[in-house]
């Protein structure tokens, strides 16, 4: 459960852009604020405290090639925004979400002990010294292919 505040924050979309960059992992419902998918999705913001949570109204779907009545993630790494095209329940949209919440490349650190350990997610590790070579340009392509 969330500890305090609204699960989800009304915003306009001229505002989306800045907001949603200041945080690494949003939610964002585009559309009415009723529905199955608003329902859903308002489940997934009372439950999960990694995401900040905003909605906007419909006209502004098109404008991040997202669809009405739908949920993106807006991150800060990796390719974004990301279109969620599941089914309007709560276990999709938070199987989406926890999908989308750790980059493909990572330099590791405790931060992601839980999303690849504790979640039995498949990794490939390699050990360097060196942070910019010919490794992390084939590990980078890789990561996207794979």
């Amino acid at each position: 459960m969330k500890k305090s505040g609204p699960a989800s924050e009304e915003i306009s979309c001229d505002s989306l852009k800045a907001k949603a960059g200041e945080a690494k992992l949003n939610l964002v419902y585009f559309g009415a604020q009723e529905g199955p998918m608003f329902d859903s999705y308002m489940t997934a913001a009372k439950t999960d405290d990694k995401f900040i949570f905003y909605h906007a109204y419909g006209d502004c779907a098109a404008h991040w090639g997202a669809s009405t009545n739908s949920v993106s993630v807006m991150r800060t790494f990796d390719a974004s925004p990301v279109h969620y095209a599941g089914e309007a329940t709560h276990e999709g949209i938070t199987a989406f979400m926890e999908k989308n919440s750790v980059p493909k490349l990572i330099e590791f650190s405790e931060d992601y002990i839980e999303p690849i350990f504790g979640k039995g997610k498949t990794a490939i590790i390699l050990f360097t010294n060196e942070k910019d070579t010919a490794y992390g340009k084939i590990w980078a392509e890789a990561a996207n292919t794979l």
